[in-house]
């Protein structure tokens, strides 16, 4: 890019709702300028619980961000994740006039696999382009516009949401005084930060595991083929910990974050410790390795959930690379020899994307490293990738098949069932 740009990002989770303003130099440089993070738990497995609570936290994380970059919000990429998701991958087949493929094709195209695969009541959220065949031949193309063709069949991953849920979104949005560019499943902007690009050719499965809910999503030979939303998280765990020992969730999310491991095989069953949780005068004796089987039996929970997904979609076989963990409910000590064990695959965690620093733009240096501290929180990952998504090849092509691609023109295409090529061409993606 000749001229930097500066985008704003609000990621809405279970436990806080976090904003980031980005200066976007290039794709490969991303500096941040500024972040703001408000605790907060009305926006629990995509359900606005607590509409002027979530309010209040939306416009303080932006107010944060906003005094730190010393820049004022008007309109932000939304991300976040629902069990109210529902995915599939879906074709569009247009006719294409005077044998040249324009942008009203690509508009068309996207328009035909809506009017196949996009429920009446559901709203297309988020869309990624896997593809496109041009007229008979047998591999996909990312950009056809330009191109001499009878025909083309584009190729997409539709996410959708129901529409109600689609507006009370954007009506939560409007009453914070700023508008929606874009709203972005969230494991597909984690991915876009956790994962590598060989990963992604391979094939590889981000697993992101919130508070609330555990968010996949799957890419076989560069393309994103697969994701789902799954109403289960690491809030079940802290749950657990509180009924079985008899505290506060409040104490026993401390103490699992203490003393909890999902890795029980580490543990010295005879080893105890001494627990007083605050307000109360009586001591509690901990076993450890109770405590252990109490995580252990949850996240056993949460990824058998994650395994019959894929296992239903078909898709164990195709992830060469494995499982790459992100979001809160990874961080827990002893996952990564626990989920390997489980799972009996390749698994481990993300590390921090190069492309992603701080901006120094502040007089003093006590401002710039306490930003540079916030940049290394995994708590802002997913907010960092969705920066990087919108700068990302995947985005440009998707991007073409929206209405704002047309510049001029009608648009025009005959719509053709696209359903038995479909199921043919989906077999050559994966």
């Amino acid at each position: 890019m000749k001229n930097t740009e500066n985008l704003v990002v609000v990621h809405l989770s279970a436990t806080a709702v976090y904003a980031v303003i980005g200066s976007v130099v290039s794709a490969k440089d991303i500096r941040i300028m500024g972040v703001g993070q408000v605790k907060n738990s009305d926006f629990y497995q995509g359900q606005i619980k607590h509409r002027e609570r979530l309010q209040g936290a939306i416009k303080q994380a932006i107010q944060e961000a906003e005094d730190t970059a010393n820049c004022r919000v008007h309109s932000v990429w939304l991300t976040l994740a629902t069990p109210e998701l529902s995915s599939k991958n879906s074709a569009g087949h247009v006719d294409v006039e005077d044998e040249v493929v324009r942008a009203q094709d690509m508009v068309q195209a996207l328009s035909n696999a809506k009017s196949q695969d996009l429920p009446s009541d559901y709203y297309l959220m988020h869309c990624c382009q896997q593809g496109i065949y041009v007229d008979d031949q047998e591999f996909m193309v990312d950009d056809a516009i330009e191109t001499v063709a009878h025909n083309i069949t584009v190729m997409y991953h539709m996410m959708m949401l129901p529409v109600a849920s689609r507006q009370n979104i954007q009506k939560l949005l409007q009453s914070c005084d700023v508008g929606i560019d874009h709203i972005v499943f969230d494991a597909v902007t984690s991915a876009e930060y956790s994962l590598m690009a060989e990963e992604r050719q391979q094939g590889v499965c981000l697993v992101d595991i919130g508070a609330s809910s555990t968010s996949i999503c799957v890419y076989k030979e560069n393309k994103l083929i697969f994701t789902h939303c799954v109403a289960t998280g690491s809030h079940e765990v802290t749950m657990d910990i509180s009924a079985d020992i008899g505290i506060s969730m409040i104490e026993a999310e401390k103490l699992k974050k203490s003393h909890g491991t999902v890795d029980v095989h580490s543990v010295d069953p005879s080893s105890f410790f001494i627990f007083r949780p605050q307000g109360l005068s009586d001591e509690i004796n901990v076993n450890v390795y109770n405590l252990a089987r109490i995580i252990e039996a949850r996240y056993i929970r949460i990824f058998t959930e994650v395994a019959r997904q894929l296992h239903e979609a078909d898709l164990l076989s195709y992830i060469d690379r494995g499982i790459v963990l992100t979001g809160g409910g990874s961080s827990i000590k002893g996952m990564v020899p626990f989920a390997k064990k489980l799972l009996k695959m390749s698994v481990v965690l993300t590390n921090t994307h190069p492309d992603i620093s701080a901006y120094n733009h502040f007089d003093n240096d006590e401002s710039f490293k306490q930003l540079n501290n916030q940049v290394n929180d995994r708590a802002y990952y997913t907010a960092f990738g969705t920066l990087l998504y919108s700068q990302s090849e995947q985005f440009r092509h998707s991007e073409k098949s929206e209405p704002e691609a047309i510049q001029k023109g009608r648009v025009k295409g005959v719509f053709q069932s696209a359903g038995q090529r479909f199921n043919q061409v989906l077999k050559k993606i994966l």
